[in-house]
This record gives C-alpha cells, sequence and structure tokens, in this order.
C-alpha cells in the first residue's frame, strides 16, 4: 500500500519528500522569499469559493433515523416543505445574491443508487438553476455506511463488504445497526463507489462529490487481514505471519510494541490508497472536478490510531476538506476557540477547509446554530482570514415555521451578507497571495501517534502562544520538508520520535541560516521508538539556536470534539522567545491584544495584506498596533478597512516601524503596499 512518489499531480499538490533535505536550506532567507512551493501555494487559492450546506441528508435518512438530526427535526409537520424548498428557483436567488457559490447537497446517502433515484434528480434540478447562478453544486456520497434494510435490494451480496469486528461480527455507523460499515478494501464497494460518481458526473452533472465520513475504523475482515500480512512480509520479513493486533477502547498515550506501531502506518496508507483510487477514477471522467473529504480532522487527538486519518496523505488526494467538530470560534473562560490549527494543517498541504462547526447548546447538545451578528460574522471571519472557504453550515437548516429557513431571519440574513461580501472584497489581493514565511511549527507522524500525549501537550502549547501572541505562521509536515523553502524559523516541540533523515533536514536548515527553537526532548527516539545514544540537536549552537523549557510551553491535553487549550502560564516570555529567534526572518507581528488573530499575505504587487479577526465579544482596545519589519520601511499607502466602515487611509510613519490599528468589532483587514 505504500504511495505513489511517481505520481503527477496538478498544480496545487504538494511533492512530499522524507530526507531529501540536505541541500534545500543553502540559501538567504530573507522574509517573503519567492520559491516554486511559495507558486503552488498561492495557486490552489486561484478560485474564491463561498460554500452553503444544502441538505445533504435526503429525506429517506430523516425518516428512518428520527429524533432531531442535524438541527433538522425528523418529525416536524414542516419536514417535507422544508426539503421541498431547498432545490426551488427561490432559494437558490438568496443565495446567490448573498454571494455564495458553493453548496453541499443529497445525492447517495448509502440506501442505493436505485432506492435514491428520485430525491437524486431533485438534486439535478438544483444543479441546473444553481448553474444559472454561477453557484457550483457538490454531491453528497456516504463513505461510512450502507442501509443494508434497502440497499440489500440492488446488491444482494453486500454483506461480504462490510467491516468487522476483532469476533468477527458485522460493524455499524455508530450505533445505528441497520447502517453496515463498508471495507474499503471491499474491491465491490470501491466499484459501487465508482459508479455513483459516474452517475453524479454524467447524469446528474455535479460539479464534484463531498465524501463524508471517509475515515476508517479497524477492521478485522478477511481482505484487511491478508492485505495487512502481505505488507508486513514485504517490509519485515523477519517477522512470521503477521496478525491484526486488538484495538483499544481509548486512544494510547504512547505506542511502543513494534507491531501496532505498523499496523497505525499500514491503515493511514489504505485510506491515502482509498482516496487516491477515487480520485483517480474522479479525474478521468471530469478533470477539474472538486473533491471534499469530511475524514473528522481535525477531532479529539490521535486521529490516525482512532481513524487511520493523518492529513498530508489523504489531503494531497482532495481539493477540500470539511473541519466538522465543536471548534465553534469564541472566547470563553479566558479560553480562545478557534479552527485556527485546521486551516494551517491545510495551507501546509494543499487543501483548503471548510468549516462546519456546532456550537454549544443546552437544548440541543452538539447541533447549536449561530444566533447572532457576531457569532455569524466571526464564523465567516475566521475562515476568510486564514484561507479556508467562508460559507455558512446553518443558513439553509429549517427555522421551523412552514418551509422557511434560518436565512429568512432578517438579522441573521444581512449578517452573512455582510461578512462575506466584505471577505469578497479580499479576493482581488489574495488570488495567487502567498502567506508570509516567517515561523514554522515541524509535525511529525511518528511523534503524534507514537508519543500522542508529549507531542500535543508541547505542540499545542506553542501553537496556541503563536495564535494569541499575533504572530503569523504555518505548519511544516516532517514528510515534506521542501515546504521550508523561505522560513526564517523553525519551532520543533515535543516531536520525540524523529528519523535520521528528519534530524538531518533539521540540522541543514539550521546551517542554511534558519533559526532553530527547541521545546523539549526532540529526537531522543528514532521514527521506531527506538532511543537514540544521544540527542542528535545536542552539538547545535549559535545564536540561531534557541531551547525553551518544555514545562513553560505544555498544556493539559483532553480528548474531547472540541480543541480547547489555555495559554501556557508563561506564555509572554515564550513569545518575546520567539520573536527574538525570528527577528531576521520577521515580517509582522500583531501587539497589544491577545485575542486578536493576524494573518498576513504576501500579495502580487509586492505589498502585505494583513488579516485581524476580533474573537472577543467586545471591541479591539484602542491601543492595538501592528510591528513590522524593516522590510516595509519604503511603503507609502496604508489602507484598513472593515465590514462596518468605509476604507479609510492611515497615517504613515517614517520609518515605518508599526502601524497602530483602529478598533473594530469582527473583522480588519490593513494592506500595506
Amino acid at each position: 500500500m505504500s504511495q505513489d512518489s511517481s505520481r503527477s499531480y496538478r498544480l496545487n499538490r504538494r511533492h512530499f519528500l522524507v530526507g531529501s533535505a540536505g541541500s534545500l536550506f543553502g540559501l538567504s532567507l530573507e522574509p517573503l522569499a519567492v520559491s516554486e512551493v511559495c507558486a503552488a501555494e498561492a495557486a490552489s487559492r486561484s478560485e474564491p469559493l463561498y460554500w452553503a450546506w444544502w441538505g445533504w441528508e435526503p429525506l429517506a435518512h430523516y425518516r428512518r433515523s428520527g429524533g432531531v438530526v442535524g438541527a433538522v427535526n425528523t418529525q416536524a409537520p414542516w419536514l417535507a416543505d422544508w426539503h421541498a424548498h431547498l432545490h426551488t428557483e427561490d432559494t437558490v436567488r438568496t443565495m446567490a445574491d448573498l454571494g455564495i457559490n458553493l453548496g453541499c447537497t443529497h445525492f447517495f446517502k448509502g440506501f442505493g443508487l436505485i432506492h435514491e433515484r428520485a430525491e437524486q434528480q431533485n438534486t439535478a434540478q438544483l444543479v441546473k438553476r444553481a448553474h444559472q447562478h454561477g453557484i457550483k453544486i457538490l454531491g453528497y456520497c456516504q463513505s461510512r455506511s450502507l442501509y443494508y434494510e434497502q440497499f440489500l435490494g440492488e446488491e444482494p451480496k453486500a454483506e461480504d463488504w462490510i467491516q468487522r469486528d476483532e469476533e468477527g461480527n458485522l460493524q455499524f455507523w455508530s450505533s445505528s445497526k441497520y447502517r453496515w460499515a463498508p471495507c474499503i478494501l471491499s474491491q465491490e464497494f470501491r466499484a459501487y463507489m465508482k459508479r455513483a460518481i459516474q452517475v453524479g458526473i454524467e447524469e446528474i452533472e455535479l460539479d464534484g462529490f463531498h465524501f463524508d465520513n471517509d475515515y476508517c475504523l479497524p477492521c478485522y475482515c478477511s481482505r484487511c487481514e491478508k492485505t495487512f500480512a502481505v505488507w508486513m512480509t514485504e517490509r519485515h520479513p523477519e517477522i512470521p505471519d503477521p496478525k491484526l493486533p486488538p484495538r483499544e477502547k481509548e486512544s494510547p498515550a504512547r505506542i511502543s510494541e513494534p507491531l501496532v506501531q505498523e499496523w497505525v502506518r499500514w491503515r493511514c496508507e489504505t485510506l491515502a490508497e482509498y482516496h487516491a483510487d477515487l480520485e483517480k477514477y474522479a479525474r478521468s471522467l471530469k478533470s477539474d472536478i472538486l473533491l471534499l473529504g469530511n475524514p473528522a480532522y481535525p477531532r479529539h487527538l490521535n486521529s490516525p490510531y482512532v481513524r487511520s486519518v493523518w492529513a498530508p496523505w489523504i489531503g494531497r488526494h482532495l481539493d477540500l476538506m470539511f473541519a466538522e467538530n465543536g471548534n465553534f470560534p469564541r472566547v470563553e473562560n479566558g479560553i480562545m476557540v478557534s479552527q485556527v490549527r485546521a486551516c494551517k494543517d491545510a495551507s501546509a498541504v494543499g487543501y483548503r477547509v471548510i468549516s462546519t462547526v456546532w456550537k454549544k447548546d443546552k437544548k440541543s447538545p452538539g447541533y447549536g446554530l449561530p444566533e447572532t451578528e457576531q457569532e455569524v460574522g466571526l464564523q465567516v471571519a475566521e475562515s476568510a482570514a486564514q484561507g479556508a472557504i467562508p460559507g455558512t453550515n446553518w443558513a439553509l437548516r429549517p427555522l421551523e415555521e412552514g418551509d422557511k429557513m434560518r436565512v429568512d431571519r432578517p438579522d441573521l440574513k444581512a449578517a452573512l451578507g455582510k461578512y462575506i461580501h466584505f471577505a469578497r472584497k479580499q479576493d482581488a489581493f489574495l488570488n495567487h497571495a502567498q502567506p508570509v514565511r516567517d515561523i514554522a511549527v515541524l509535525h511529525s507522524f511518528a511523534s503524534v501517534v507514537f508519543d500522542n500525549t508529549e507531542s500535543l501537550s508541547l505542540s499545542l502549547g506553542i501553537e496556541e502562544v503563536l495564535i494569541r501572541g499575533g504572530f503569523p505562521w504555518e505548519v511544516v509536515f516532517s514528510d515534506n520538508f521542501e515546504r521550508l523553502l523561505g522560513f526564517g524559523t523553525l519551532i520543533v516541540a515535543g516531536q520525540t520520535h524523529l528519523s535520521d533523515a528528519e534530524c538531518h533536514a533539521i540540522r541543514e536548515f539550521v546551517k542554511g541560516g534558519g533559526s532553530l527553537i527547541l521545546v523539549g526532548e526532540n529526537g531522543i527516539n528514532d521514527e521506531n521508538g527506538r532511543k537514540r545514544s544521544q540527542n542528535p540537536f545536542t552539538s547545535l549552537e549559535g545564536d540561531r539556536v534557541f531551547r525553551l523549557n518544555a514545562e513553560d510551553v505544555r498544556v493539559p491535553v483532553v480528548d474531547s470534539h472540541e480543541i480547547s487549550v489555555p495559554l501556557p502560564e508563561n506564555w509572554s516570555s515564550v513569545a518575546e522567545t520567539i520573536r527574538k529567534a525570528s527577528d531576521h526572518g520577521f515580517s509582522a507581528r500583531l501587539r497589544g491584544s491577545d485575542t486578536v488573530t493576524l494573518s498576513a499575505w504576501r500579495i502580487g504587487n509586492g505589498g502585505l495584506l494583513i488579516q485581524l479577526v476580533n474573537y472577543a465579544k467586545t471591541p479591539t482596545p484602542k491601543e492595538m498596533r501592528v510591528e513590522l519589519s524593516q522590510y516595509w520601511q519604503g511603503k507609502t499607502k496604508l489602507r484598513f478597512s472593515t465590514p462596518d466602515a468605509s476604507e479609510q487611509s492611515l497615517p504613515v510613519q517614517t520609518p515605518l516601524r508599526e502601524v497602530a490599528i483602529p478598533s473594530f468589532v469582527i473583522h480588519g483587514v490593513l494592506v500595506i503596499e
């Protein structure tokens, strides 16, 4: 199941390298260095998209499930009328006027192409209406459940496609025993998914597909047993007759058993190969197809162990990825909750995030929706600022008044239109823009999976300092060191398991002129958990190597639907160390608030676009400012805009070292030219 490293990707795909970084870093690390890698990332933003949830559940699902499903009361008398209203010209026109140009709607839920035929015709009519208004439509494809009561009528042998538990019993989707979970190694299941893709493209004329629940829990069917045995034998011929190891109920803090380590690697590779197979087929039918996945990432902690999901390996086969979790943007009890990390991972791999978050709601746990302009605006602004796809997962859900939808509430509709239209004003700047390359945080597969708690307690802590300390930063995955080109500072925090090649690449980065911040015991084990005789970074010295005490960065790690990270107690001193380390490769930093995020983009005319998002419920403090590097001292135009006021010119100080930011409510944009 090894990945095809010779595969040709479109321009926005990454070239994943392990251990070939020896000659990568002999370059001038001045701010905003341009490289082919930067150009590829810029190209991935070339099509501005603004999305909407458009009822991706067919009526059959609501009627079979019962209760409240995704904030939809399946037993309400208005259900059918509301569902019909989703497909009308009136709804399409309303969403187009609000700035939406991408919708995700129902297509294949797992009942079967024959059973769902009638509802697919409704989708086809919606596609025609949407195209007339410049809206692309993605069709929902369920990857983890087949409703056997209907599906067996179409595919009588489908029981052979289903995952098995350790006792050989059929596996279900969650606790719904009428939804069987298919095994992604079943060639019959894959063939059926390809048939669905063909129908969606050729008959329904979809612009793409939304693969839901496209992760994979551990399976113990005969296919998986045989395939794993072959995979292990190729890599470890010294192990006779390898067996699938038992699954632990909870994600382990550490994994030291070699067989379990390889089992997780194999599962992640297998899921990536499944995505590659579907991608290849879909693009053979329609080269510009849009592929969206929902592998439940980031959600909880050890996604590779629990769901076989390692974002770089599956993300390279997707254009878009849902971040469906409880990270509803806000500040609560001094903690800032955001989707920033999901967006940074996406930027590192080459897909774009669609945030579909749920608000905490006592009345409907896990399915709360925004109720105020601040909540609506913050969802849109966060995505716009972080390079994700702004939009709405709530606007077309029922208002519970006849066929009306939440977008029929004048206050919510006005707020959505206001913030989307403001975001769209930045499209001209962001087309082919590149995130500035100041600071990169390293993530390695082996560290995250095999030393999960230690890795996350330090990486989450340092990232929270970056987020709330006003720094522009990015992620680099250790199987793509090519991405480090142009960065001035690399932070390695809690990466206890690193290969020799990964350690070599880090040392080469320092030799090439980059600054390195080490937090904790990095590289004390190799990629398989074997202890090294000495730390591979002990000999690194000089004024560009910084070491932080792990306890100054460590945060508690809680396995939850929501990633809620407190600031480390000594975060201010940690932030100043980061600022000192990044001095020679520094573009901008926000000062004066720890509830406002900063993202910075190099725009086409050589200027800088800075997006600021306020997560607090009160306007930003008046003393807030953006500190700038010497690189920008020759610039003479400063323009600042918000959704609430006309664009204004700001006074230019000489030399241009910082910019005072006028107070704003949610979203502010500073352009320096």
